[in-house]
């Protein structure tokens, strides 16, 4: 008599670490498959466990997809709030960026597959993920602005247009960011932090120069 395949045993967790477990086998179907193969049946084979397991932690597809949306973000603003620089402020602006830039690349070698949501976001993302992107970035160059109005006066190039060199810092790091995702062993941190140390002397050099 033929012997029906059984499901692998998975001993009982709690609650929260069978959630995480579950949130991260979605995001790697979501990384894998986009959101149109993000479903209920198809977290439960990645974890090989029983759809009712992903019911009863998560709910519907539409509930563990919000809860996989909350988490991700989470996730990202707490790697944006480790690389911002905490005052009081190192003396030397080269420091503060290089080590910024340092501790975001790393942070998102990480967890690769959350920043590849937000900065490479898989076909079908629906448009609330945009708009979240979006919203965060208004608020994170409104509390970058101010560090950066701060390095260029040090730097001696305070006439500079602050809100303008935001932006353009901003953009230059989502774009490092996708590099680092894209070709992590051609762009890593040290070659971020370093050509940002360059640069910056660069800006540097002619007014100190003037000033001699």
């Amino acid at each position: 008599m033929a012997q029906v395949a059984q499901r692998k045993y998975s001993p009982r967790r709690p609650r929260e670490q069978r959630r995480e477990q579950l949130l991260d086998g979605a995001l790697r179907v979501l990384d894998s498959d986009g959101f149109g193969g993000l479903t209920v049946e198809g977290v439960a084979r990645e974890v090989d466990l029983a759809k009712t397991v992903v019911y009863d932690t998560l709910g519907s597809r539409e509930d563990l997809l919000k809860a996989l949306l909350a988490r991700e973000q989470e996730r990202a603003l707490s790697t944006l709030a480790d690389a911002l620089p905490k005052p009081p402020l190192a003396d030397d602006p080269q420091q503060v960026l290089t080590e910024a830039l340092t501790v975001l690349l790393e942070g998102v070698g990480k967890h690769p597959e959350t920043w590849r949501l937000i900065l490479l976001p898989p076909e079908g993302t629906p448009p609330v993920v945009r708009k979240t992107v979006d919203r965060q970035r208004g608020l994170l160059l409104r509390q970058v602005e101010p560090i950066v109005a701060w390095g260029l006066r040090r730097i001696g190039a305070g006439h500079l247009d602050s809100e303008l060199a935001t932006h353009a810092l901003v953009a230059a790091g989502e774009h490092a960011i996708r590099l680092a995702l894209t070709q992590p062993d051609r762009f890593p941190p040290e070659r971020f932090a370093g050509f940002a140390a360059d640069l910056l002397a660069t800006i540097a050099a002619p007014t100190r120069q003037g000033a001699g």
